[in-house]
C-alpha cells in the first residue's frame, strides 16, 4: 500500500474519531453534560470552593461541548420588553447638567446655575453676569443643540430660563435607547450562555426575545431587565436630620401610598417643599427578607454624580475569606482610576455612596484614600443567594448599563412537548429520506454505491459534531438543512461516478479512470458547492431566527460533503481498487 494512501486513510479515520468524541457529551446523557458544565465553571474560578463529592474523571478528557436544540425543539423562553423611552430622555437631561455648566465656564459663558427641571424634559438655566438670553442661546445652539428655548419661569424670586428637549431631539433618543438596550441585552444573553437566543426589535420601543432551553423565568427577566445604572455618589454629612424627618411626615400625609413609596417621586416632593437643600436628592438603603423588599434607611447624597457604570472596566464575584459573605469587585478604566483615588483622597471621613438603579446598595465610610477599587457586598441573604445574585450583579454590571428601564410584557415559557414531537418527526423524515438515498446509491452504484454510503454517514457524523463544536443551535429549518446536505453529498458522489463510467467506457484503466474521474468532476462539485455557500451566507447575514438555523447546517454541510465527497471517497475507492487484479464494481 502506497504512502499517500496510508496518510489519507489515517487523515479520515482521525477526522471521524474526533467527531466521535466531540459527539460523545451529546449521547451519554444530561447528568454527564451536567459535571462537565459544572467543572468548566470551576476551572474559571479563581478560588473555587471544595466540591462535597468529588467529579468524575471523564470531566477531565471529555469536551464541554452538546448539541443545543432551538426554542421550536426544547422550549425555553419567549418574552417582549418595552424600552421605557421617556425615561431615556430625562436621564440625557440629568447626564447633560454638568456638562452644559463645563462647556458654558469654557465658552466664557456665564451661568448662575443649571438644573433639570423635575418635571419634564428641560434644563433649567440661571444666567450669570452679563449673560444674555441670545447669548446663551447661541451657545446652546453650537453645543447642546437637542435643546430650544421655551419661556422664562419664576422659581424662588429668580427668572430661570427653560430649555425644552426639541421633539426631534426626543425621537432620536428614543431610537438610540432601543437600538443601545437591544446590544446591552444580547451582550448579557451572550454572557449567560444562552446558544443561539433570537433578540429582535419589535415595533418602536419592544424587544422580543427567545431563550432555547431557559426554564427560570424570573433568573431571565432579572439578567435582560435589570437597567444596572451604577452610580457614586458623595453622601451630604450637613443634612438636617430633623428637617428630613418632618418632610417624610409631612409627605406620608399629603401622597398617594404609591407615590410615596416611588423614591424618585418622594425625592421631588421633597425637594419641591423645600424639604431638601438645592442640589441634593434623597435615595434609600433597601433590604430583602423572605422576597418582600422594604426601605431600610434614607440617604441625603449630593445630586453630582462622581463616577458611573460606565467608569466600570469589569465586575468579578468574590468572596470574603473570613466571614464568607460573597461580594462584587468592581475594577475601574484608568479614568475612573484616578478619579476614584483624588475623591476618596480628599473626602476621608465622609461617606460615599453606592447607588444601583436609584437604590443605596451600600454607603462605606472613607477611611484613606483608595486607589481605583471598590466593592458591593450582597449582605443580608442566605449564600445561595449570595452567590446568585452577585454573579447576576456582576454580569449585568460588565454588560453595561441600559440606557432607560425596560419592562416586561408578555412572557411565555414554551414547553418542550411540541419539540418532542418536531424532533421525532423531524427525525423520522430525515432517517427516511436519508435511507432511500443510501439505498439508491447501493442498488444503482453496488459496490462503489456502498462506498458512497459510508461517505454519507460519515457527513452525517461530522456535520453534526461541528454543530457542536461551533455552539451553533439545532432547529427544525436545520433539520432541514441537514436532510438538505444529503441530497448534496450524494449528488457529488453521482456526478463524480458517472465521469468514472464514461472513462471506462473510453476504454481506460480502474486506476486511470478513478483518477480522470475524480479530477475532472471535482471542478464542478466544488462550483455547484460554493455557488450554494454565497447563498447561505447572504440567508445567514440578512435572515433571522428559522433562516439563520438553516443557513447554519447548510454551510457547515457544504464543507463536510466537500471533504467527505472528494476526500474520504477517493481515498475509499483507491482502497477498494488498490492492485492490478482489482475489478471495479460501479
Amino acid at each position: 500500500m502506497e504512502g499517500g494512501l496510508i496518510a489519507r486513510i489515517v487523515a479520515c479515520v482521525a477526522a471521524v474519531l474526533i467527531a466521535v468524541w466531540l459527539l460523545l457529551p451529546t449521547f451519554l446523557g444530561p447528568e454527564v453534560q451536567k459535571n462537565l458544565e459544572l467543572n468548566a465553571e470551576r476551572a474559571a474560578m479563581e478560588d473555587p470552593p471544595p466540591l462535597e463529592t468529588p467529579l468524575p474523571e471523564y470531566v477531565n478528557w471529555l469536551p464541554n461541548l452538546k448539541v443545543n436544540l432551538g426554542l421550536d425543539l426544547q422550549g425555553g423562553i419567549d418574552l417582549t420588553l418595552t424600552v421605557e423611552t421617556d425615561e431615556a430622555v430625562l436621564a440625557t437631561v440629568q447626564r447633560d447638567v454638568v456638562p452644559v455648566k463645563v462647556s458654558a465656564e469654557k465658552e466664557g459663558v456665564k451661568l448662575a446655575d443649571v438644573k433639570r427641571d423635575r418635571r419634564r424634559a428641560a434644563l433649567l438655566i440661571l444666567p450669570g453676569e452679563g449673560a444674555t438670553l441670545d447669548t446663551i442661546q447661541s451657545f446652546l445652539r453650537k453645543r447642546f443643540s437637542a435643546y430650544a428655548y421655551e419661556h422664562t419661569e419664576a422659581i424662588e424670586g429668580k427668572d430661570w430660563l427653560v430649555f425644552a428637549v426639541t421633539d426631534q431631539a426626543k425621537a432620536d433618543i428614543a431610537r438610540n435607547a432601543v437600538d443601545q438596550a437591544l446590544e446591552t441585552i444580547r451582550n448579557r444573553i451572550d454572557e449567560t450562555g444562552v446558544k443561539e437566543p433570537s433578540i429582535t426589535r419589535k415595533g418602536e420601543r419592544d424587544i422580543a426575545i427567545q431563550l432555547p432551553g431557559e426554564t427560570d423565568v424570573e433568573q431571565a427577566v432579572a439578567a435582560v431587565g435589570t437597567t444596572a445604572r451604577l452610580e457614586f455618589m458623595l453622601v451630604d454629612e450637613e443634612a438636617d436630620a430633623t428637617l428630613l424627618d418632618t418632610g417624610l411626615a409631612a409627605a406620608q400625609a399629603a401622597m398617594p401610598p404609591a407615590d410615596f413609596a416611588d423614591d424618585r417621586v418622594l425625592s421631588d416632593w421633597l425637594a419641591d417643599n423645600q424639604y431638601l437643600v438645592e442640589g441634593r436628592r434623597l435615595l434609600w438603603e433597601h433590604v430583602t427578607e423572605k422576597g418582600v423588599d422594604s426601605r431600610a434607611a434614607p440617604h441625603v447624597l449630593k445630586e453630582e454624580v462622581v463616577l458611573s457604570g460606565d467608569d466600570v472596566n469589569d465586575a468579578q464575584t468574590s468572596a470574603n475569606q473570613q466571614t464568607g459573605e460573597y461580594y462584587v469587585a468592581l475594577e475601574f478604566k484608568p479614568r475612573g482610576q484616578a478619579i476614584f483615588a483624588d475623591v476618596t483622597g480628599k473626602n476621608v471621613g465622609k461617606r460615599f455612596a453606592i447607588v444601583l438603579d436609584d437604590e443605596v446598595r451600600s454607603a462605606p465610610v472613607i477611611n484613606e484614600r483608595i486607589d481605583g477599587v471598590a466593592s458591593i457586598a450582597m449582605g443580608g441573604m442566605n449564600i445561595d443567594e449570595q452567590i446568585k445574585d452577585a454573579g447576576m450583579l456582576a454580569l449585568v454590571l460588565r454588560s453595561g448599563a441600559l440606557p432607560a428601564p425596560v419592562s416586561v410584557g408578555e412572557v411565555r415559557t414554551v414547553g418542550a412537548s411540541l419539540g418532542a414531537q418536531a424532533i421525532e418527526e423531524g427525525l423520522l423524515a430525515a432517517v427516511l429520506g436519508s435511507a432511500l438515498v443510501l439505498l439508491f446509491a447501493a442498488v444503482y452504484y453496488k459496490v462503489s454505491g456502498l462506498l458512497a454510503d459510508l461517505t454519507l454517514v460519515i457527513n452525517g457524523v461530522l456535520l453534526v459534531a461541528l454543530l457542536a463544536l461551533a455552539g451553533a443551535t439545532l432547529t427544525l429549518p436545520g433539520i432541514c438543512g441537514i436532510a438538505l446536505t444529503i441530497g448534496m453529498a450524494v449528488d457529488c458522489n453521482i456526478i463524480i461516478f458517472e465521469r468514472i463510467r464514461e472513462e471506462l467506457r473510453a476504454g481506460r484503466s480502474i486506476r486511470a479512470a478513478i483518477d480522470a474521474g475524480f479530477d475532472r468532476a471535482t471542478v464542478a462539485v466544488v462550483d455547484s458547492n460554493v455557488t450554494t455557500l454565497l447563498a447561505g451566507v447572504v440567508l445567514y447575514s440578512y435572515g433571522t431566527g428559522p433562516i439563520k438555523g438553516f443557513a447554519v447546517t447548510l454551510m457547515i454541510g457544504i464543507f463536510t460533503t466537500l471533504f467527505t465527497g472528494v476526500f474520504v471517497s477517493r481515498t475509499l475507492m483507491d482502497l477498494v481498487n488498490r492492485g492490478q487484479r482489482a475489478r471495479m464494481s460501479i
